[in-house]
């Protein structure tokens, strides 16, 4: 039997892929997720167990069919999978643009121009044109970015939000035809093996390999991009050529990194990496080193004079309390200060009622940029919030207090705090249709769900009901919604059994048939859930102490 192997760029294609494999009885299709040169990786080690042919799309497609020698077929995006993704670009109220090779956008084009859309089309000819596009795009005031796999990557790491354009399941089915049918004109498959390299790539997490030329032959790392500069390999290189075996540890902005290297046959030049980056491991303190950036809703006057005035105060170092009840996105917008202002430091959050003033000094060590001190009660943790005040002030970082109770107003001037309160959600009922919307490209981009647009009376719907925990309650509902739709429109209907569905439910579902330890996370996890991942009421919930909490959740 034919053996095709779909290497899906991004994981929102896997449940088109579910609905297409059925389709094709007389093949056998198997399918992963991996873009670029994870992607080609895979392709490799399919290859190495005899596939007949490999199928992916767009720049992922394009490296596997150099680095293969089995057939590779490449999906193209239809007009109807441009329509789709463009639909859902223009409702997000944000300056957008589609960035890709001409093949994507000759067609984006016609369709905008059609639909009058307010999305804008900029081509690249290679892919070392689109960082320094995007770059510009940012400065010139662009939130959005549609495009390939390539775009969306390049355009978190510059600050972008990236869309994919995805393809819908009549452009993978037709590629598996067109697969099928290129399979039986052919004779002959060539089969090589690539079985050193996948053991390689069991075996380390982070490997190099230089030929005698010093040139990059191959290369695989899970933990980082690039971690060495050119000065960096060619030192490695001379010590290699006089020591046959060398073993080097260095320091970077993010931590450390250990360097291995054998020479083997006096020629190619091994190298394994590994990440010795240090953590703090003090109780009740998360680093964070990786944050995304994410719509923010500021289609009201009032969200976004608050947005900009919370701007204004993290960049001139103000020491910020922000107030408000638990949902109202005291921690989401902490983040996305940090990301906007501070994107590759380390964000650093605290939980007062698990740290201990002893530990403070600690805190400094890792030069954090920003510090974010959870569950503050004004009374409970005066110490504490005083003590990291000063601190900020000596050492020049972002401070951010977080807190549901209400301060004293000469308290905050004597600490010279400014104070900033998230109001309920019913009482920003105006964000709630920018905010579905956002959570619904959200998913449709993680999960591959249907919908793409909101019927107006389902946002009238939305706008109505209650929320017991804000935003986090919205966008859960949104959530069930958007899995259980079958149309591309969500429909009210589908938001009222969701709604019906959560509260019967209270989404208890726990592996029954796990270990005591695996039902006893699940059960904290839930409960973390329900009340927002706020620790302290879990705890009291959970019969617990705050500490044991912590502990738990570390195991």
């Amino acid at each position: 039997m034919l053996h095709i192997h779909i290497v899906a760029p991004y994981s929102a294609m896997v449940p088109v892929l579910s609905d297409c494999i059925p389709l094709f009885p007389s093949v056998t299709i198997t399918h992963s997720v991996g873009d670029l040169k994870k992607g080609v990786e895979t392709a490799l080690a399919k290859e190495g167990e005899g596939v007949d042919l490999i199928i992916s799309r767009g720049g992922t497609a394009k490296l596997i069919k150099k680095a293969v020698s089995v057939p590779v077929i490449d999906i193209q995006l239809s007009g109807y999978d441009l329509t789709r993704s463009l639909t859902l670009a223009s409702k997000l109220n944000e300056k957008t643009a589609v960035v890709g090779f001409q093949n994507i956008t000759a067609g984006a084009s016609s369709i905008i121009k059609l639909l009058n859309l307010p999305i804008n089309v900029y081509t690249v000819n290679a892919a070392n044109e689109v960082a320094p596009l995007l770059i510009k795009l940012k400065q010139a005031g662009y939130h959005h970015v549609l495009g390939d796999v390539i775009t969306v990557n390049t355009s978190q790491e510059v600050g972008l939000r990236g869309m994919l354009l995805q393809s819908g399941k009549e452009s993978v089915a037709r590629s598996i035809e067109e697969a099928i049918h290129l399979l039986r004109t052919i004779s002959q498959q060539t089969i090589i093996n690539k079985v050193m390299k996948t053991l390689l790539i069991d075996e380390y997490r982070n490997i190099v390999m230089f030929d005698e030329d010093d040139s990059f032959i191959y290369k695989h790392f899970e933990d980082f991009h690039d971690p060495l500069d050119s000065t960096e390999w060619a030192l490695l290189h001379t010590s290699l050529a006089i020591k046959k075996e060398v073993k080097e540890t260095y320091t970077k902005d993010k931590g450390r990194i250990q360097v291995k290297g054998q020479l083997i046959d006096d020629h190619f030049k091994v190298y394994t990496l590994r990440w010795l980056k240090h953590r703090l491991h003090v109780k009740g303190v998360i680093e964070k080193l990786v944050l995304n950036k994410e719509p923010i809703a500021l289609s009201t006057v009032s969200s976004a004079n608050r947005f900009r005035m919370l701007q204004h105060l993290f960049r001139e170092n103000a020491r910020i309390l922000l107030t408000g009840e638990k949902g109202t996105g005291k921690s989401f917008l902490s983040k996305q200060l940090h990301v906007l202002e501070n994107r590759d430091d380390f964000f650093l959050i605290i939980d007062a009622e698990i740290f201990e003033l002893a530990e403070v000094d600690h805190i400094w060590t890792v030069d954090p940029k920003t510090i974010v001190v959870e569950n503050v009660n004004p009374t409970k943790h005066e110490d504490l919030v005083t003590v990291f005040v000063s601190k900020s002030e000596q050492y020049g970082n972002r401070l951010i207090v977080h807190s549901e109770e209400k301060w004293d107003e000469e308290r905050l001037e004597e600490l010279k705090m400014r104070h900033v309160h998230l109001p309920k959600l019913s009482e920003r009922v105006e964000d709630i249709s920018d905010l579905a919307t956002y959570f619904l490209a959200d998913y449709h981009q993680k999960y591959g769900t249907r919908p793409v647009r909101i019927a107006e009376d389902a946002l009238h719907y939305l706008e109505e009901i209650s929320y017991k925990h804000h935003i986090k309650s919205l966008r859960q509902l949104v959530k069930k919604a958007s899995l259980d739709e079958r149309d591309y429109l969500l429909s009210k209907e589908a938001l009222v059994q969701a709604n019906g569905r959560t509260t019967a439910e209270g989404n208890n579902d726990f592996p029954i048939d796990g270990t005591l330890k695996e039902i006893e996370k699940a059960i904290i996890e839930q409960v973390l859930r329900d009340e927002n991942q706020n620790q302290t009421q879990a705890a009291k919930r959970l019969g617990i102490n705050r500490a044991t909490l912590w502990r738990k959740l570390k195991e």
